[in-house]
């Protein structure tokens, strides 16, 4: 999961988060070769999530290891990549054309938690975003500005 001295506390946050909007969250589990730090459900479909809580924004070499991650599932199931510091442009332009995940960062988590908008909401804008877009990254600061 997360980097830094906040990083243990993050994977709690989030399974508290997802439960409370109904996700059906999964904690984090090893399979052979790899470590899934959980999943959720959302609207019939599965989404594989990884977090981080790093220093700076995640780059594209670990949303790379992802997609791996996410490729190697049924074909229903999608990604959901969590990153509190955001993401470098090099990643955000890496799959601006073509994805199997989603992305939700520090500000989006805010966003809900402060009533701006709520969590099933915001994934389902991200995934039509994707779908229309083949774009992962859609911030919920641009969804309010709609």
């Amino acid at each position: 999961m997360g980097e830094g001295p906040s990083g243990r506390e993050f994977e709690p946050f989030l399974n508290r988060l997802f439960r409370l909007f109904d996700l059906e969250p999964r904690l984090s589990y090893n399979l052979p070769y790899e470590q899934i730090y959980g999943s959720i459900t959302y609207d019939t479909d599965v989404y594989v999530v990884e977090a981080k809580w790093l220093k700076e924004p995640v780059e594209v070499h670990y949303l790379g290891s992802f997609v791996e991650k996410v490729r190697h599932k049924t074909t229903n199931t999608l990604g959901l990549y969590i990153s509190v510091r955001g993401f470098t442009k090099g990643a955000r332009e890496r799959y601006a054309d073509g994805t199997c995940f989603i992305t939700m960062e520090g500000v989006d988590l805010f966003l809900v938690l402060d009533g701006h908008i709520t969590l099933d909401e915001l994934l389902s804008r991200k995934k039509r975003h994707a779908n229309d877009t083949g774009s992962c990254y859609f911030p919920a600061s641009l969804m309010l500005n709609d």
